[in-house]
């Protein structure tokens, strides 16, 4: 069972397609602020608070543009953390688990 030392914290996976560079940036500075993980050019995963996950969007939403750009964040609880699959390049979702204290059981 995968648990957090940490009630307040969540897995969160938050995905993007921003046309402008400088939105862009501040997406990728707000998630690692989050403590997130990059696992694709626009995706990133980990344990993180909702506070932390809340500034992303209130930061990032008045940057986009609503005919071209999008934001995606999804929480993601103990069970569809574990259930989440893979193909292809190989991501270890232990280590991305243990960046914020969460431990397997």
């Amino acid at each position: 069972m995968l648990k957090t030392h940490n009630p307040s914290i969540m897995y969160y996976l938050v995905c993007y397609d921003i046309s402008s560079n400088r939105t862009r940036r501040i997406a990728i500075k707000y998630c690692k602020l989050a403590g997130l993980v990059r696992v694709q050019r626009s995706v990133f995963t980990g344990a993180s608070t909702h506070l932390r996950i809340q500034e992303i969007s209130n930061q990032l939403a008045p940057l986009l543009q609503p005919k071209t750009d999008s934001l995606s964040i999804q929480s993601l609880d103990a069970t569809a953390w574990r259930r989440w699959q893979v193909a292809g390049k190989t991501l270890d979702k232990t280590a991305i688990a243990k960046q914020r204290g969460a431990v397997f059981f």
